[in-house]
């Protein structure tokens, strides 16, 4: 059974569905696409896109079984070093760090690092992602210099290919303001947030990003004890979660909870 044009279709369509944010019905459409007959590389890109559809659920146990066995046909295929395989162990690495098994998550996201950086050029955007990857892993574990360390790496090949106004500059700077503050580094933590937020506001304007940027910039002013620029931020962020129609989403109700906090702890003391 070769991969032909409706297939490629069908799955088109079932990836389009995911990125709208219906992983449900995603979900059915790469079921029908299972087939005994399929081959070893069509059932390898159903097998992925179904459990990114189960992991958006939380249904974390039935995707880590898709992964695990998309990973082992990709190494069948095309060895254990190739950067496909890479792929696989990134996703694998996210899924073990949601489960609580951190130490696991780092030791694949360091093998996906490891890989890429035998097989891509040093300043390779892929890169980037890996060391990114890696370092939110790292951080869940709580090895807070690992993770600065590999972001800062990460945010100098974003720059280097992409300059400084970028999507991916502005994620490491939103991460290391979050290293910051579990460090108790508040100042410096409020200006990292600060520049995504820019950053985000020019590249992406309203977005869910954008808003999560400044939702997280208010947190990082009200951690510095800025109760009044954490509300302005805080507000400004649940404007956005309205003009984009994500107003009920979990984010936007952290905004809210924050918000409150902020406005009882600007409040004169009677």
């Amino acid at each position: 059974m070769r991969l032909d044009e409706a297939f490629q279709r069908r799955l088109n369509d079932a990836r389009t569905l995911f990125s709208n944010g219906k992983a449900a019905e995603a979900e059915s459409l790469y079921r029908s696409l299972l087939h005994p007959d399929l081959p070893a590389g069509g059932n390898i890109l159903v097998l992925d896109g179904l459990g990114r559809c189960l992991h958006a659920q939380g249904r974390l146990e039935e995707a880590e079984g898709l992964f695990r066995e998309s990973m082992r046909l990709l190494e069948e295929l095309f060895g254990p070093d190739h950067p496909h395989v890479a792929g696989a162990l990134q996703n694998l690495a996210r899924l073990r760090s949601e489960r609580g098994d951190r130490a696991e998550a780092v030791e694949l996201g360091a093998r996906a690092l490891h890989i890429l950086k035998e097989q891509l050029p040093p300043d390779d955007v892929r890169l980037a992602d890996a060391l990114l990857n890696l370092s939110s892993n790292q951080y869940a574990a709580k090895d807070y210099d690992a993770a600065e360390a590999n972001l800062n790496k990460a945010l100098r090949i974003w720059e280097a290919q992409e300059g400084r106004r970028s999507f991916g500059v502005s994620t490491c700077l939103n991460n290391l303001g979050r290293i910051c503050e579990e460090r108790g580094e508040t100042a410096q933590g409020v200006l990292y947030h600060r520049e995504a937020v820019a950053i985000r506001k020019e590249i992406l304007g309203d977005h869910a990003e954008t808003a999560f940027s400044l939702g997280n910039y208010g947190a990082a002013l009200a951690g510095d004890g800025q109760w009044t620029e954490a509300a302005r931020a805080l507000e400004e962020a649940l404007a956005c979660y309205e003009r984009i129609g994500q107003a009920d989403t979990p984010d936007a109700a952290t905004c809210r909870a924050n918000l409150e906090l902020c406005r009882k702890a600007a409040q004169p003391a009677s």
